[in-house]
């Protein structure tokens, strides 16, 4: 038979409105499927990029003990600046500590004007060439005597703030994979009910010579169209709620880098679509695989 593809599209639509209910119930699932993998792609992108730009300029702080004497500081701040991962080192005495947190708090004097100038540890501040290296200057760090409690820098936050995003977005994955079968199933259904309220006509197809190709095309389009309508309203739900939830950002965290160039939209978009557009014609072909033969 002749390939006709507005026949084909006709057909599909055709067999949407005469299970419309289904039709529906598997729009809305692949919706929620297509959303929850949407938050996990933005939960990475946005978290990846904190942590980005929290290792551009990784500052270690070494704080020397209340009695070690000017001339061990100095020895040991001249052996960090020799140190081949060091890009330079900063030394911050007692007094400039002190000013350092009069500036921080000074809207409320009270914290500090009962402390002693001295009460706070003199340090280093180290900047590395690269921030990977902060392991390795710390170990260096406590071989000259800092003990770990003593020693400051963003790594340990970076290794916490990996972990609980890795819960987060495993645990929307797996969210989706159950969402994914279930759409899956939907679709396949619905397609299955299209065919048996249609298997006269199809038989009667079949036994004028139509292939199977030509009889199952319909129905894998009908699956496409209710993967596609959910994948998109999901994808513009996806951005819409990005959007919202930079603008919320810049307002609420200005002191975090959380910027709307963190998220291709075209990827985001293509991601989203594309598995819509997988799980339909998957359901469907499934379906009609299994249940196609009159």
């Amino acid at each position: 038979m002749k390939f006709n593809p507005r026949f084909f599209v006709r057909e599909a639509l055709k067999n949407v409105r005469l299970n419309l209910l289904m039709s529906i119930t598997a729009v809305t699932t692949t919706f929620i499927c297509i959303l929850v993998l949407g938050a996990a792609i933005l939960i990475s992108a946005h978290v990846s990029s904190l942590i980005s730009s929290v290792r551009q300029d990784v500052t270690i702080s070494a704080f020397f003990p209340q009695d070690a004497s000017q001339k061990k500081m100095d020895s040991v701040r001249n052996s960090v600046e020799n140190y081949p991962q060091v890009g330079s080192v900063k030394f911050v005495s007692k007094q400039q500590a002190y000013e350092n947190f009069k500036k921080r708090f000074k809207d409320n004097p009270q914290v500090y004007q009962d402390l002693g100038s001295d009460f706070l540890p003199a340090s280093l501040e180290i900047k590395l060439k690269n921030p990977k290296d902060a392991g390795v200057v710390a170990r260096k760090l406590e071989s000259e005597g800092f003990a770990p409690k003593d020693l400051s820098y963003p790594q340990q936050t970076i290794n916490r703030l990996n972990r609980v995003t890795d819960y987060i977005v495993w645990g929307l994955r797996g969210a989706t994979a159950l969402f994914l079968a279930a759409s899956v199933l939907l679709i396949s259904n619905t397609i299955r009910l299209s065919i048996f309220a249609r298997r006269k006509e199809i038989e009667v197809m079949k036994l004028v010579g139509a292939s199977d190709s030509f009889v199952r095309t319909p129905f894998v389009i009908e699956g496409l169209v209710q993967g596609l309508v959910g994948a998109v309203i999901a994808a513009i739900a996806v951005i819409w709620a990005n959007s919202l939830f930079v603008e919320w950002a810049h307002n609420a965290l200005p002191f975090f880098p959380i910027s709307g160039s963190d998220v291709s939209i075209l990827y985001v978009l293509a991601v989203l679509v594309g598995l819509g557009a997988m799980i339909g014609v998957l359901g469907s072909y499934l379906s009609v695989r299994r249940f196609l033969r009159v």
